[in-house]
């Protein structure tokens, strides 16, 4: 043994390991001593916890309880914050809420639900019927106001009308930051949820069948959260109200928002599922995974997104299929920022895959499409007549239902500055681009597609 071996160096696994037995022979030392010597547990910090019965709420559907909730939240204000519990049961409410800072308004719910059954905290608005831009049913005010575990269901929206009856936003904030809401499920609103300038917002658990927009997020300078969403016609199949959906409602509308992180998201039988706008405040940038849009007119428009960084989606599911134009992805002229998807699936049967327009770089990588050309028209899976076009390593799947094997993967417009269409593979008799008689190969890239045939076996059972 060497005389380096042969010292105690002070190495950092060892005084790892050094510590790990050290606390091993005092929890064994804790185990041999009497339970009189054992120090008392000290109960983990809770809030106080109020309940809305006591300040005179009634369950019963038909009580007005606005001024007890409010009486109730305006308590748990005065102590500095506290929950405000609400029992199992329908309440009634003719006027608004307010959720102060550091306050939870909280039902019996421990998980998102579909629709209101028995046992469950259903809140009931009426009030601002007509009124799309009135005061929101819930208001959400200053630092960390929770709303949690309850259901909102607007009694006096008809499922059968020809349009639904528009209302105010059913939550919305006053200058608040930090706000959450979880497992809450809005049953039948006209608007959802407005996120404008809720910093640092966080929502998971959201379920309902908001009918004309869902979730707003505009005016958000640090990074918001929005996760297990799900959005479908759970209230109502009635075709009036989801034929009107279809072609007017949005599922998620994103204006200015930096980094926002959006994770399993869901629709069905919206117009837009997520729609990319410029506010006067400035576009999205943000981090959007496993998303998905079924059964849309076109399940992602981008208007515009930040010019740096732009928007990120990967592992996401759509289907647009609505209209006789419906597709995929919609890139407008108005574009200046990247936009880049990846490991996707697009299916239809759709009018398109995608429109790539605008300046800004448009990148969809390792992903598949299938059912374009739905009018066979001849169409071409993608149109691109923006800048900056790069469709590499994916897979143009089966489609049509008219000369399947010949349908076109892209038409290269005269408006298209650039664009690499690399490496992918086509199920069909030849990869097809329609573009430039004469490309040039500094500005576009065509090559290594390759086609696969599909051949039909016959597989007996043994």
């Amino acid at each position: 043994m060497t005389d380096f071996e042969d010292k105690a160096v002070d190495h950092p696994r060892r005084r790892m390991l050094g510590q790990a037995a050290l606390a091993g022979l005092a929890g064994a030392a804790w185990l041999a001593a009497p339970a009189e010597a054992a120090a008392p547990a000290t109960p983990p910090h809770r809030l106080p916890s109020l309940n809305v019965l006591d300040f005179g709420a009634r369950g019963d559907s038909t009580t007005d309880n606005t001024a007890p909730f409010q009486k109730a939240l305006d308590a748990a204000s005065a102590r500095g914050g506290a929950v405000v519990s609400v029992p199992a049961g329908r309440f009634l409410f003719k006027g608004h809420l307010t959720i102060p800072p550091s306050t939870t308004l909280e039902g019996v719910g421990r998980a998102p639900s579909a629709v209101p059954e028995g046992g469950q905290t259903v809140l009931m608005p009426t009030e601002g019927k007509g009124q799309v831009d009135g005061t929101a049913f819930i208001t959400m005010q200053g630092n960390t106001p929770t709303l949690k575990g309850l259901m909102i269901l607007y009694p006096d929206q008809d499922p059968h009308a020809t349009a639904p009856a528009p209302y105010p936003w059913t939550v919305a904030q006053q200058g608040s930051q930090n706000l959450t809401m979880r497992d809450v499920t809005l049953v039948n609103p006209y608007q959802g949820i407005n996120l404008t300038l809720a910093g640092r917002h966080y929502l998971s658990g959201i379920y309902g069948q908001p009918l004309s927009l869902g979730i707003y997020v505009d005016q958000i300078y640090d990074v918001g959260r929005i996760e297990n969403v799900h959005f479908w016609p759970f209230w109502t199949q009635d075709p009036n109200t989801v034929n009107w959906t279809t072609a007017h409602g949005v599922m998620m509308r994103f204006g200015r928002t930096d980094w926002q992180y959006v994770f399993n998201t869901f629709s069905w039988g919206y117009s837009i599922g997520y729609h990319f706008i410029q506010t006067k405040d400035g576009t999205c940038n943000g981090n959007f995974l496993g998303i998905g849009a079924d059964n849309t007119g076109d399940a992602i428009v981008v208007e515009n997104c930040e010019p740096f960084s732009g928007i990120q989606i990967t592992n996401g599911e759509f289907v647009a299929m609505v209209r006789a134009d419906s597709q995929g992805l919609v890139v407008r002229s108005t574009n200046a920022g990247p936009v880049t998807l990846q490991n996707c699936a697009f299916w239809g049967p759709s009018d398109h895959i995608g429109t790539v327009q605008g300046t800004g770089p448009v990148t969809i990588l390792a992903s598949n499409f299938s059912d374009w050309d739905k009018n066979n028209r001849g169409e071409p899976a993608f149109v691109v007549e923006g800048g900056g076009a790069t469709i590499s390593h994916n897979q143009f799947l089966h489609c049509g239902t008219q000369n399947p094997a010949q349908k076109t993967a892209a038409h290269i417009g005269p408006g298209c500055t650039s664009a690499v269409i690399m490496g992918n593979t086509l199920v069909g008799d030849a990869f097809r681009v329609v573009g430039p008689a004469q490309p040039d190969p500094s500005r576009y890239q065509i090559a290594m597609n390759v086609i696969q045939t599909i051949t039909a076996k016959t597989v007996t059972a043994k």
